[in-house]
């Protein structure tokens, strides 16, 4: 399950995040605009992990260079868009 993708934004701005999952599909996008789609092509849980509950995780990465080899680059943390901020959640069963 090792796939992925990616999109840059302006963090300055707000924007709407969306996973839609689906029996066959998962969607991911951001303004309306999908970046991944993760097809369904097993019921192996190996290959299609989405047939269980899982919970909603919130999180902001934090950039910088050093990929944890030199522990934490106190330099990601200066500058702009270092604060995530959530004006609402909805989650719906379709």
């Amino acid at each position: 399950t090792q796939k992925g993708g990616s999109m840059h934004v302006d963090v300055q701005q707000w924007h709407t995040y969306t996973v839609e999952w689906r029996p066959e599909v998962v969607l991911f996008a951001c303004d309306d605009t999908v970046y991944q789609v993760f097809h369904k092509e097993s019921d192996d849980p190996a290959v299609w992990p989405f047939n269980q509950e899982f919970f909603l995780i919130l999180n902001m990465a934090v950039g910088g260079d050093w990929g944890g080899a030199h522990g934490v680059d106190e330099a990601a943390f200066s500058g702009n868009g270092q604060i995530m901020e959530i004006d609402w959640v909805r989650i719906e069963q379709r």
